[in-house]
C-alpha cells in the first residue's frame, strides 16, 4: 500500500518563507500582478477611492505576498489607458500621499506588498499615454507587432500601434532612470520592494528576445548582450535600494513564437544569471506574448478546469502549472533563490505538490484573485475545508463566440481579458466579482459607459480590448 505524503497539502502552502533580503512571507501564496485599469488622467496616480475597496479585499485574504498591478515608469507610454504611473513628480504632493496610502491599504493585515514596475515598449497603443500623436512607441529594434494576416488586421495595427522606433542610447538611459525612480518611490512610500516586469512582450522582455532585439551594440547581438539592460537595472536598483528591500524579476520561460523568439534554452540562461548574481530575492516564471498562439496561459480562457481536486501521492506528480517543465529546469541549477510559478494552479493539492516536488517555492494566483479575492483565507488555507474541495473556480470566459465575430484580430483576440478588467472595476466599486458575465455583456456595459461618460472614455475602452497584457499574468 502506497504511503501518503508526509506533510499535509495545507501545511505545505502555509509554510513561511524567508527571502534572501530577509523579508519573511507568512505563506507561499502570492497575489500575481493583474492590471487594475482604474487610474485616471492627467497623472494616473494610484486611485485610492477604488483601491480602498480592491486592495482591502486582497490584504484581508491571507496571501503571503501581494504584487500590485503594473505601474508604468513613463507617463508617455502606457499599455492600457488606466495604468497607474510612477511619474517624475510622484514623490511630491499631492501625489506621494496617494502612494503611501496605497502601501498602507495593501499591507494592512501584515502581508508584504511589492510594486510591479513596467514599460510596454512597442505594445503602447495610440491614446494610452500622454504623448504627441506622431510619437511612436519604442522597441530595442524597429520591429512592428504582427497580429493577423488580413489587410484589415494590418490597417488596424498600423493605426493603433504603428511601427515602433528603435531605442537610442538616450532612450535606454531614460528607461533605466525611470525604473530606478519607480523603485525609490515604492521604497519611500512604504512598500516592501518591487518587481521588474520582464515577461509577456513588454519592453524589458523585448530586449531579452532575439525576435524584437536585433541590435548590434552593447544591448544586443548575442544572448549575453541581450541581458545587458536587465543586468544594469538589477545592479542600479539594488544600489539604490539595498536589503531588506525586496527585488524580484518576472521573466518568460520562452516567447512561444513560431520562429525567431526566445528559446527555453536562452530563457534558462537568463534565469541562471538572476539566481546567481546575489542581488535578486525571487524570480517569477511565466511565458508568451501578444503575438504567439501556443502558450497555455494565453489560450486558457475557454478551458474547463476541475470539479474535484486531485489526490496527492508519492509516486505521481500533479503538475497543474503551465510552466512546470521550465521551473524544474531552473531548480536543477540548485540555487537558493526562490522561484514563483504562475499560471494554471487550481487546487490546494496541486499547489502543495509543486512545492513538495521542489518545482517552485511560491505559488502565483492571478485570475483567481479577481474571481474570488478571498480564496486563500476562505478555502486554500482553511483547515476546515477538505483537500478534495479546496480548489479555485474555473476561469471559463463565456460568450467567446462574440470575439470570433470581430474581423479585426487586434480587437477580437483581446476581448476575453476584458472579462477580468470588468470584474476588477466591479471590485473597485465595492461590488462582488461576477464570474458569469459574458463577453457580450461586458461589451454592452462598455456601450452604456460610452453613453454615460462620452467618447473619450469609449476610446480608452477600445484600446483596452487589445491583447497587450499578461492575462493572469501574471501576466
Amino acid at each position: 500500500m502506497e504511503k501518503p505524503p508526509k506533510m499535509s497539502a495545507r501545511d505545505l502552502i502555509a509554510q513561511p518563507l524567508t527571502l534572501p533580503c530577509g523579508l519573511v512571507l507568512p505563506n507561499r501564496l502570492v497575489k500575481c500582478p493583474m492590471q487594475e485599469t482604474l487610474a485616471v488622467e492627467p497623472f494616473y496616480d494610484p486611485p485610492i477611492d477604488k483601491f480602498e475597496n480592491l486592495y482591502t479585499q486582497w490584504a484581508a485574504a491571507d496571501y503571503g505576498l501581494i504584487i500590485t498591478g503594473q505601474v508604468q515608469i513613463d507617463i508617455r507610454y502606457l499599455s492600457i489607458k488606466g495604468d497607474v504611473v510612477c511619474h517624475e513628480n510622484a514623490l511630491q504632493e499631492p501625489h506621494f500621499s496617494k502612494w503611501k496610502r496605497w502601501a498602507q491599504i495593501a499591507q494592512a493585515n501584515g502581508a508584504p506588498c511589492i510594486v510591479q514596475l513596467a514599460h510596454p515598449g512597442r505594445m503602447s497603443p495610440a491614446g494610452a499615454g500622454i504623448r504627441p500623436a506622431d510619437m511612436m512607441p519604442i522597441c530595442p529594434s524597429s520591429v512592428p507587432v504582427k497580429l493577423g494576416d488580413t489587410w484589415l488586421d494590418k490597417m488596424a495595427l498600423q493605426k493603433v500601434l504603428g511601427t515602433p522606433r528603435a531605442c537610442t542610447l538616450q532612450d535606454i538611459d531614460d528607461v533605466v532612470a525611470g525604473w530606478v525612480h519607480g523603485a525609490r518611490v515604492a521604497k519611500a512610500a512604504g512598500f516592501a520592494g518591487c518587481q521588474l516586469h520582464g515577461a509577456h512582450g513588454f519592453l524589458l522582455s523585448q530586449f531579452l528576445s532575439p525576435y524584437t532585439n536585433q541590435r548590434t551594440d552593447d544591448y544586443g547581438g548575442s544572448p549575453e548582450k541581450r541581458l545587458t539592460l536587465l543586468k544594469r537595472l538589477v545592479r542600479e536598483i539594488r544600489d539604490a535600494c539595498p536589503p531588506p528591500y525586496c527585488l524580484s524579476v518576472k521573466l518568460n520561460s520562452a516567447d512561444y513564437m513560431a520562429t525567431g523568439g526566445l528559446s527555453q534554452e536562452e530563457g534558462l540562461q537568463q534565469v541562471r544569471w538572476l539566481v546567481e548574481c546575489g542581488m535578486v530575492d525571487f524570480v517569477e516564471v511565466s511565458g508568451g506574448n501578444a503575438e504567439q498562439t501556443s502558450s497555455k496561459l494565453h489560450n486558457s480562457f475557454a478551458a474547463k478546469t476541475i470539479d474535484r481536486a486531485p489526490q496527492r501521492s508519492e509516486s505521481t506528480r500533479i503538475r497543474e502549472a503551465y510552466f512546470t517543465d521550465f521551473a524544474e529546469k531552473v531548480q536543477a541549477l540548485r540555487s537558493t533563490v526562490p522561484i514563483q510559478l504562475s499560471g494554471g494552479f487550481r487546487s490546494r493539492t496541486g499547489m502543495a505538490d509543486a512545492i513538495d516536488s521542489h518545482a517552485c517555492q511560491l505559488i502565483g494566483l492571478g485570475r483567481t484573485a479577481v474571481l474570488d479575492p478571498t480564496l486563500p483565507r476562505a478555502v486554500l488555507l482553511n483547515p476546515s475545508v477538505a483537500d478534495e474541495a479546496a480548489f479555485a473556480p474555473s476561469h471559463i470566459v463565456r460568450g467567446q463566440w462574440f470575439a470570433n465575430l470581430i474581423p479585426v484580430k487586434v480587437v477580437g483576440s483581446g476581448l476575453a481579458i476584458q472579462f477580468f478588467y470588468y470584474n476588477m472595476r466591479r471590485l473597485g466599486d465595492g461590488l462582488r466579482s461576477c464570474p458569469d458575465a459574458s463577453i457580450p455583456w461586458v461589451v454592452w456595459e462598455g456601450v452604456l459607459e460610452t453613453v454615460r461618460g462620452g467618447w473619450a472614455r469609449a476610446l480608452g475602452r477600445v484600446l483596452q480590448s487589445m491583447p497587450l497584457v499578461g492575462a493572469g499574468k501574471g501576466r
